[in-house]
């Protein structure tokens, strides 16, 4: 079968687009026929082991796919069945979908309503699960429209787009923070942003426990100084939700806002989220988003073009989301 695979060579990790014996594939319940991938961050740095993540070469990226089902040992799926997979760390230390088959266990796969595309679904993918999941915790914890302004920052990705979104179809106000203004406001505001700031307003390190209360809930993607920001920014018992860790992992904060104001932090991760909660929310994510809106941002490339997208991804050259074609 034709993937795109990931060899060492010299110490250093080189993704591409060549054959591999299917009996390379690792056992699993279900054997699918992909027929459309994506290209996540985290697929890109993957190819280049920007994080250590591959254990062991050849190796097959992409976190998400979709396609058909050829063969199955689980009584919950049959052959020519449309299912859906992201995350539980295929892609990262199993073979993923970038590749003509993949091998997936039962409990990780969604069945696809047949009004949803395969290239719809794969625009989604990994992100819009992600975007959901946070929305939902959002609003698990008590928040509601009338509560105020909701901060989305890293508004032009992927999880942040897909927020905006979501939260524009249920009512909310929302404020989106990005460094691509000039080029995205159009874009931002047809998708549902009432509100655009700069994201250096976030750069500069402050010394105050607490700054102005300016939001009644947050989804951050960016991580690092952004973060930290945001958190003393919060309404009085304000809810931030916490989805990545782009320009870093620390906190420079104190306990202040927890427990003067009584806010919550809550982190996302999508990739072992039990089933049940999964399938609701894809359930929720298939009804809300608007797939007029989202196409409009998506790009559909053919496999062979991955290795160059993915290293254009890392040099913060693509725009838009990328469905990879199989």
């Amino acid at each position: 079968m034709e993937a795109i695979v990931i060899e060492r060579e010299k110490d250093k990790a080189i993704p591409r687009f060549k054959s591999i014996s299917e009996s390379t594939l690792p056992k699993g319940d279900v054997l699918v026929k992909v027929n459309y991938s994506a290209l996540n961050y985290s697929d890109a740095a993957t190819m280049f082991n920007v994080w250590n993540t591959v254990d062991s070469y050849p190796h097959i990226p992409g976190i998400d796919f979709i396609g058909e089902v050829i063969s199955s040992s689980s009584e919950n799926f049959t052959k020519g069945e449309r299912v859906l997979h992201t995350s539980y760390g295929v892609g990262y230390n199993r073979f993923g979908g970038l590749a003509q088959k993949a091998v997936s266990n039962e409990d990780w796969l969604i069945k696809v309503p047949s009004e949803v595309s395969d290239v719809q679904a794969m625009g989604l993918g990994t992100v819009g699960l992600t975007a959901m999941l946070a929305i939902n915790e959002l609003e698990a914890n008590g928040l509601i429209p009338d509560d105020g302004k909701v901060l989305v920052t890293g508004a032009t990705g992927g999880v942040g787009s897909l927020s905006i979104q979501l939260l524009h179809e249920l009512g909310y106000q929302i404020v989106a923070s990005t460094g691509k203004i000039n080029e995205s406001s159009n874009y931002l505001r047809e998708i549902g942003a009432a509100e655009l700031i700069d994201r250096n307003n976030f750069n500069e390190k402050t010394k105050e426990p607490l700054e102005d209360e300016t939001y009644a809930a947050f989804i951050d993607s960016v991580g690092g100084n952004t973060l930290s920001r945001v958190i003393k920014q919060l309404q009085y018992e304000g809810i931030g939700v916490s989805t990545g860790i782009v320009t870093g992992m620390d906190l420079d904060i104190s306990v202040a806002p927890f427990v003067i104001r009584g806010i919550k932090l809550i982190g996302i991760n999508s990739v072992y989220t039990p089933k049940e909660k999964r399938e609701n929310a894809w359930s929720r994510l298939f009804e809300l988003v608007d797939f007029e809106i989202l196409e409009k941002s998506l790009k559909v490339e053919p496999i062979e073009k991955v290795p160059q997208l993915a290293k254009n991804m890392l040099d913060g050259i693509n725009v838009g989301r990328i469905v990879v074609r199989i």
